[in-house]
């Protein structure tokens, strides 16, 4: 079975790598008002950084959602896909532009993607031929998607230098890339944290109810379950339930009091995605679930008043949303 690098697969008119540049330039030149250059002005630098073990449907789907996204913040998106070919010498380059037209005439985005084919070894060019593409004087993000945390290393002097936030998502694999020596971790976000947004808001605006006491006393231990394909969602999810009771003093105080659970369920059997319990050491409980179908959920609790059964709904983020909440929050 023939295998097909990324780079075949993603929309675009194929050029040398040294042409790119010059034809975008030619691209957008108008003899009059078809394309006004206020519409295809860009607020920031975004690299897509595509890993060896991404498959076509995945790289496309994750370049159609930054494509929304630069509908709403214009973007130079910089797209690097991997060679599968044994031999070297294949550095190959696409250019993709779109002119995305709203409700009204009057809201126009023209986006524009330079895609690189590269050598996963040749980090050196890499950064050199990235430096070259992109729009000088703005922010760069950088979005890894699956590349492995070895090769990360690799990039922290060279591709990463200058990048204001980077961004992964840990429910694509079982690596925490923010526990890499990374020379300035508070720039490097989860994809995942971001999708929780509505989900913590959902728990918060419920447990707002009650006093950091009421919450806090008794309790003994903080428990996720996780389906298959939320492993990064559990485990920032857990993460948060722990830093809202330290926020409120019980960990600091008592922490080896607390035990926390994180524990994968059984997709076969289960019609819940995702949930929180807190378990106290008497009557009291509380727990919450993401029902199979990511819009519904349920609170089922008895937090010292009365017991309580809550259906509520939530609305999960579009996938260029929960990109933006990453890169910017």
């Amino acid at each position: 079975m023939k295998t097909f690098d990324l780079i075949e697969i993603l929309p675009g008119i194929e050029l040398p790598v040294r042409e790119v540049t010059d034809h975008l330039a030619i691209m957008w030149e108008t003899t009059g008002t078809e394309v006004p250059t206020e519409f295809r002005a860009s607020q920031m630098n975004v690299v897509l950084h595509f890993g060896s073990s991404v498959k076509p449907e995945d790289a496309r789907k994750r370049f159609d959602i930054l494509i929304r996204f630069a509908q709403r913040y214009p973007s130079r998106i910089i797209v690097l896909c991997p060679s599968h070919a044994k031999e070297g010498g294949l550095m190959g380059a696409k250019l993709f532009s779109q002119c995305y037209i709203g409700d009204s005439h009057r809201e126009m985005c023209c986006c524009e993607a330079l895609l690189l084919r590269y050598e996963p070894e040749d980090f050196g060019y890499l950064s050199n031929q990235v430096s070259v593409w992109l729009e000088a004087d703005l922010p760069t993000y950088h979005w890894f998607s699956q590349v492995p945390a070895h090769r990360i290393e690799t990039y922290f002097h060279t591709l990463l230098k200058g990048v204001r936030r980077c961004v992964y998502d840990s429910s694509l694999g079982l690596e925490a890339l923010e526990s890499l020596d990374w020379p300035e971790p508070d720039r490097v976000h989860d994809l995942a944290k971001a999708r929780l947004l509505p989900v913590r808001q959902s728990i918060g605006q419920f447990l707002s109810g009650y006093s950091a006491e009421q919450l806090s006393i008794g309790l003994e231990s903080i428990l996720v379950v996780y389906s298959s394909k939320m492993w990064g969602e559990g485990l920032r999810l857990i993460e948060w339930a722990r830093d809202c009771f330290t926020d409120c003093g019980r960990l600091l105080s008592d922490e080896s009091a607390i035990k926390t659970h994180l524990i994968a369920s059984s997709d076969s059997e289960s019609d819940c995605l995702l949930s929180l319990e807190f378990e106290y050491n008497d009557t009291r409980f509380f727990k919450w679930q993401l029902l199979a179908d990511n819009t519904r959920g349920v609170i089922d609790s008895n937090l010292g008043q009365q017991v309580e059964h809550l259906p509520i709904q939530i609305q999960p983020l579009a996938e260029e949303q929960a990109l933006a909440e990453a890169l910017f929050f």
